[in-house]
C-alpha cells in the first residue's frame, strides 16, 4: 500500500457548518500561522467569499479530520508586478493553512498533506483558467497565479519554489514577499 493510500485526503468546498469543526485546528504559533488560524475560523472567510468570490476547500482525512485548508480566487485589476507593473487579472492564492501537528506529514515529502494541498490548489487556478479563457474576451484571461509569503516562512517559501512559484525581486508588503506561478494551462488540468 503506498503512503497516499495508507493517508488518503478528500477536499470539500467550504461550508458555513465547517466552522464548529474548525474550532480545533490551528495552524502554529508564528505570525503567519497565527493569521491563517484566525482567517478560516473567523468572520473574513466568509467575508471573501461573499465579496471575492473566494473559493475555500477543507482537507480532511479517511477519520474526518481537518488536515488543513486552501483559498483561491480571481483578482480584479491589479499592477503587476506590483508596485507599478500594468493593471492584470490575476489569480491569486489567498490562503494555505495546515494544521501544526499535520506540518511534514507524512514523511515521504511526495505524499505530504501540504505538497497534496498545493497540487490541489494548482489544479484548481488551472480550471478557473481555462474557464475564464473559455468565456471571456482575451483582455480577461489569466494565466498567473499569485500569493504573498512571509519574508520568514522558509519553509512555505521552499515549497512553493518546487512547485515552479517564483519571488519578485525587490518588492516586499508588510513583512511579504509576493510570488507566482505561470499556469500551464495547454496540459490536462485534471
Amino acid at each position: 500500500m503506498s503512503e497516499i493510500e495508507k493517508y488518503p485526503l478528500f477536499a470539500d468546498e467550504f461550508a458555513l457548518a465547517d466552522q464548529l469543526a474548525l474550532a480545533d485546528l490551528h495552524c502554529g504559533e508564528e505570525p503567519w500561522a497565527r493569521a491563517a488560524t484566525e482567517w478560516i475560523r473567523g468572520t473574513e472567510v466568509l467575508d471573501a467569499i461573499e465579496r471575492f468570490q473566494t473559493s475555500v476547500w477543507i482537507f480532511r482525512d479517511v477519520e474526518d479530520f481537518i488536515i488543513g485548508f486552501g483559498a483561491l480566487e480571481a483578482t480584479s485589476w491589479k499592477k503587476w508586478p506590483p508596485p507599478d507593473g500594468k493593471k492584470s487579472r490575476l489569480l491569486y492564492l489567498r490562503h494555505l493553512g495546515i494544521g501544526a501537528k499535520y506540518r511534514g506529514f507524512p514523511p515521504e515529502r511526495e505524499y505530504r498533506y501540504s505538497n497534496r494541498i498545493l497540487e490541489h490548489l494548482i489544479a484548481q487556478a488551472k480550471k478557473m483558467a481555462i474557464t475564464i479563457r473559455d468565456s471571456k474576451p482575451p483582455s480577461k484571461h489569466v494565466e498567473l497565479l499569485t500569493l504573498m509569503v512571509h519574508r520568514d516562512n522558509l519553509p512555505a517559501q521552499k515549497l512553493y519554489q518546487r512547485y515552479g512559484f517564483e519571488l519578485l525581486d525587490g518588492f516586499e508588503r508588510d513583512d511579504h514577499f509576493a510570488m507566482s506561478h505561470r499556469l500551464d494551462l495547454d496540459s490536462d488540468s485534471n
